[in-house]
């Protein structure tokens, strides 16, 4: 095992593309750290650069105590595992997962300890005669895992392993990965566009766009304390509503109100963190989860509502996705308990107040109603 630092790292393609813009992580001994964001967010060449694949154009990355900018790949004590698995199809499982071994010239009875046991912590121990065609696709992941597990590395890299497989095997594979770590406690770097993955996966999620590390901690913690927009709206399904307007003094407190007929009073933190933005354009953001079709014990204020009317309900068994709109074309979805609606209902959708988020207007505009945020560097426009 090892600690992983990222230190100022560069990666510039042909051509003046910039994929990765001066980036800084440290990764812990023993941690599991998911790298996530859309594509092209710079998250696959970060990991490709961590395991030697891709050249630094600057800055440094050290495995342990060696700066490895120069070192080859196989020198490197990490194993990655890749999207296509990358199995040899002419070989049995068994020889798969001891070729790296074979290569190493480790001795025979080591490998097949080493194979036997990797097989039986992934309980693929009655595949090992078998050629990677007559295994299935999450088999065929289990064997990758299996040849990574047995090299005993330092570091393991993966680069969206789960992304071949179909809804319910990500699943399964998901909780195996999880366990596997528990288990094995090896530093592990995970890529993944998936959010769902990371956030089920990470001790923290490092969350990327355009080449910049936007936000970087628990799972928790960068659900409900978003540094800015792009991170609030990129994590969360259904993702975090935003609605346009401004802050303004009126009627003795803090308001938030748009042309569209909005107006929703702040109180508590809220009203004191966004003071001093009063008059300002912002951004509302309030997730699924926090609006509520009538009053209840998160929302009970009548001046912390919005008039909306159905468009679209989604049934997901006991809880439902329902859609909704106002005449001024601001749009919402609230995530509640299922019950007979129809559509073109006019609702009263009261808000959880405490949930609330306030944005600086654009795409990475800093969430206000944080105490004391840092906000990342953000890419130019």
């Amino acid at each position: 095992m090892a600690q992983v630092l990222i230190r100022d790292v560069v990666k510039v393609y042909p051509g003046n593309v910039t994929a990765v813009k001066g980036i800084n992580l440290d990764i812990a001994d023993g941690e599991f750290m998911v790298l996530v964001g859309p594509s092209g967010c710079g998250k696959s060449t970060t990991l490709r650069m961590t395991a030697g694949l891709e050249e630094i154009s600057d800055g440094t990355i050290s495995i342990g105590p060696r700066i490895v900018n120069d070192v080859p790949p196989k020198d490197r004590d990490i194993a990655m595992v890749f999207q296509n698995y990358a199995l040899y199809p002419h070989m049995t499982v068994y020889k798969n997962m001891a070729f790296g071994l074979k290569l190493r010239k480790t001795p025979k009875a080591e490998i097949d300890q080493r194979v036997r046991d990797a097989a039986e912590i992934l309980g693929i121990t009655p595949l090992l005669d078998r050629k990677p065609k007559a295994l299935s696709g999450g088999q065929r992941q289990r064997v990758a895992l299996g040849r990574a597990i047995v090299r005993d590395p330092s570091v393991f890299l993966f680069d969206e392993p789960l992304s071949n497989l179909d809804a319910k095997l990500r699943v399964e594979t998901r909780a195996e990965l999880k366990r596997l770590h528990k288990r094995l406690a090896t530093t592990t770097i995970y890529v993944t566009h998936d959010q769902e993955e990371a956030m089920t996966l990470g001790d923290r999620v490092c969350i990327m766009s355009e080449g910049l590390i936007q936000q970087c901690d628990t799972p928790l913690t960068v659900y409900e304390r978003p540094v800015n927009r792009f991170v609030a709206a990129f994590l969360g399904t259904p993702p975090m509503n935003f609605i346009d307007g401004r802050l303004s003094q009126q009627d003795g407190g803090l308001w938030f109100t748009n042309d569209h007929g909005v107006k929703v009073r702040l109180t508590g933190h809220h009203a004191e963190l966004a003071a001093g933005q009063a008059g300002q354009d912002v951004v509302m953001g309030l997730r699924p989860e926090g609006m509520f079709m009538r009053p209840g014990a998160f929302a009970q204020n009548d001046e912390q509502t919005l008039d909306m009317t159905v468009d679209v309900i989604e049934l997901l068994g006991n809880t439902m996705d329902v859609f909704l709109s106002n005449a001024g074309g601001d749009v919402a979805t609230a995530r509640v308990k299922a019950e007979e609606l129809a559509e073109g209902t006019p609702l009263k959708i009261h808000l959880d107040i405490s949930k609330i988020h306030f944005f600086a207007p654009g795409k990475f505009g800093e969430n206000i109603t944080l105490p004391h945020v840092q906000a990342p560097p953000v890419a130019a426009v």
